[in-house]
């Protein structure tokens, strides 16, 4: 005798149905249409919508023209739920080999659907519409704009934006002036050009997280309510050590500081004091760290990774011990440690007066004992 079993799920609410659906790559939830006719408009209804190369690989000149008109009462139809989210990834361009897909349409149904958030991974694809800068009701936008020029218009109204990550961006200069923003992340790209000039301008006086991996450039800023910073520059140019401190001086509110810089800045170049300061993860060369000691007077945990060890001599910098390590300092770690730091480790060990824990990693091969190793197997 067979089984009958009950489908509950069918029984659900459409909105919460819905809501299951957007889990699902929008391929698998169109496919839900067959089950009954309480599914088979369902996915029109779903609030995120994603499309990517997997997604567009199996496309044939037969069915390309289909998947046009699909997208477009996708997005299109009224009458239509807002979207939470709307998502091209895997780098899809405007033009993708042998099909032609009006990706700046698609951008601007999602937009006139109230969209919250927007997540794209573009190649190539031209202008990005104006009204992605003008949208009330986003939210999270995320930019990875490889190979794009993109011309942001003079007036931009972005009041209920929180979180901009702008990625492989190409531009000669960006200005950021959004109140709401709690979260910016910046990965853009400057040509190796000493001829061009790139600038930065960052007034986001709300910001609570910053990240920035790129070759510093001329950067004024202004994040007085910065909580967190993940800074990664690396210059090459005369006015490294000019522009890095413009940098520096924009989130010297900040609390919780990881910096990897791969050059050293400059005697010359007047550092901020970091009052808040109390967690400070640092990567890049001895002379800088001596520099970083001396301003945040409150550090309580100091995290090291050198990329290049300078052999400084501590034992001559007791004079001036940063007042961080006589009051405050309580934990230090070092990482990928090397037999040459024991002098270095001497110096905290004698001059931070309040550390409650020292933490030592190291690599468990050197690179000759890799190599001796791999000889002998």
């Amino acid at each position: 005798m067979a089984m009958c079993v009950e489908d509950r799920i069918s029984n659900f609410p459409d909105h919460i149905r819905c809501h299951i659906l957007s889990f699902l790559p929008i391929k698998a939830a169109v496919r839900t249409s067959i089950i009954s006719t309480k599914w088979r408009y369902l996915f029109a209804s779903i609030s995120t919508i994603e499309f990517d190369r997997y997604l567009l690989r199996g496309l044939t000149h037969r069915n390309v023209d289909s998947f046009k008109n699909f997208v477009d009462r996708l997005l299109k139809l009224p009458d239509q739920v807002s979207l939470d989210c709307f998502r091209l990834r895997d780098g899809i361009s405007c033009n993708d080999g042998d099909h032609d897909f009006d990706v700046s349409s698609w951008i601007c149904a999602a937009l006139c659907r109230g969209v919250k958030e927007i997540d794209l991974e573009l190649h190539n694809l031209g202008d990005v519409p104006p009204v992605l800068f003008t949208c009330h009701s986003l939210v999270t936008l995320r930019l990875d704009a490889r190979g794009c020029k993109i011309e942001v218009p003079s007036q931009v109204c972005l009041g209920n934006l929180k979180t901009v990550q702008l990625i492989h961006w190409n531009a000669r200069e960006l200005h950021i002036q959004i109140p709401s923003l709690k979260s910016l992340v910046l990965h853009f790209i400057a040509r190796q050009d000493r001829d061009l000039n790139y600038a930065v301008v960052i007034d986001v006086p709300n910001l609570v997280y910053f990240r920035y991996n790129a070759a510093i450039v001329e950067c004024y800023s202004h994040m007085k309510s910065l909580e967190k910073a993940d800074i990664c520059i690396y210059g090459f140019h005369s006015n490294l050590s000019i522009d890095a401190t413009h940098l520096i001086q924009g989130i010297c509110n900040v609390r919780y500081l990881s910096l990897n810089i791969h050059e050293v800045i400059s005697g010359t170049s007047r550092l901020p004091i970091f009052h808040n300061l109390i967690e400070f993860k640092f990567c890049g060369r001895e002379t800088s760290l001596v520099q970083f000691l001396h301003c945040a007077s409150n550090l309580k945990t100091l995290i090291i990774k050198f990329l290049d060890f300078e052999r400084t001599r501590w034992k001559a910098l007791s004079i001036e011990v940063p007042s961080c390590l006589s009051f405050h300092l309580k934990e230090i770690e070092f990482s990928c440690f090397d037999t040459h730091m024991i002098e270095m480790v001497n110096y905290f060990l004698d001059n931070a007066m309040v550390l409650e824990k020292l933490i030592i990693s190291m690599d468990l091969l050197t690179l000759i004992q890799k190599a001796e190793a791999a000889t002998n197997y």
